[in-house]
């Protein structure tokens, strides 16, 4: 099982000296987040990509519905690219917040859903390389030899996380099809307060379908908690319980947290390491 961290607050300048804090403290990968109106993500990345070498650099997570996915596909292609094949792409549907209402109407899930899996058909196709063509609802796409960026270092594509709803067929179809499972459970608000059973039970749920839909090959599950830091004996076994139960990512965020200094607060959490 491998370890990230997540960024949940700051400014690309505080993101890009924490991830070269969690590379320093042996984190597998780093994420930051992504809003309609705030610090770019990807160039929050491309930041961090220059200023480290090893740790994975990823979102958590990439609202494809609001992208026209050449530009998604573009933007990721290049940090891939300047990362050395470092990315992880973490994708759902996008909550809708006021950061997102005060430049965009809410198109409705339904809509947002379509663009969603037609975002992904083309962002798949265009990594594979030209020619490419697509008809889609909302994204029709033509074959095109200029100005065509190199494809991504890592084949046969970046990896993508998806967010999949448990119990949701849909919702975790369009997972299957992806590198990697976010999880996500009927009636959990922002705060959590799924119970350990429920993850355990989803890496059953998310593998059983991929094999009825004939999808073979290695598949990322994503586990994601906040540490408790004052007690590592029980982190680093419940982490063991993780890995233990088939999740293959363990994250560490706190999204909740209000502290008076977050570049401290956060600062802290990464120098504690992952719980290996």
């Amino acid at each position: 099982m491998q370890f990230g961290i997540i960024i949940a607050a700051g400014d690309s300048k505080d993101f890009v000296a924490h991830a070269e804090a969690a590379e320093a403290a042996d984190w597998d990968a780093i994420f930051t987040y992504e809003t309609v109106w705030g610090s770019d993500a990807w160039v929050t990345l491309t930041a961090a990509a220059m200023r480290t070498s090893r740790i994975r650099l990823g979102t958590m997570l990439t609202p494809v519905p609001r992208w026209r996915p050449w530009d998604l596909a573009k933007a990721t292609a290049a940090v891939d690219l300047v990362s050395d094949g470092r990315v992880i792409l973490g994708t759902g549907l996008g909550a809708i917040t006021p950061n997102w209402v005060a430049f965009e109407p809410d198109e409705g899930r339904r809509i947002r859903a379509e663009k969603f899996d037609e975002g992904l058909d083309v962002l798949f196709g265009l990594w594979r390389g030209q020619p490419f063509t697509y008809e889609g609802k909302h994204f029709p796409v033509q074959p095109t030899d200029l100005h065509v960026p190199p494809p991504p270092v890592q084949q046969p594509r970046i990896p993508t996380w998806c967010v999949g709803m448990s119990g949701s067929r849909k919702s975790m179809a369009r997972a299957a099809r992806c590198d990697g499972l976010l999880p996500n459970f009927p009636g959990i608000g922002p705060e959590g307060g799924e119970t350990f059973q429920q993850w355990v039970d989803i890496v059953g749920e998310i593998t059983e379908l991929r094999r009825e839909l004939g999808y073979t090959g290695d598949y990322d599950v994503v586990y994601e908690t906040t540490t408790d830091l004052a007690d590592r004996d029980r982190a680093t076994a419940h982490a063991r319980a993780v890995a233990d139960a088939g999740m293959t990512w363990y994250l560490d965020s706190d999204w909740m947290a209000q502290p008076d200094d977050p570049f401290a607060y956060q600062t802290e959490r990464i120098q504690a390491g992952p719980p290996r």
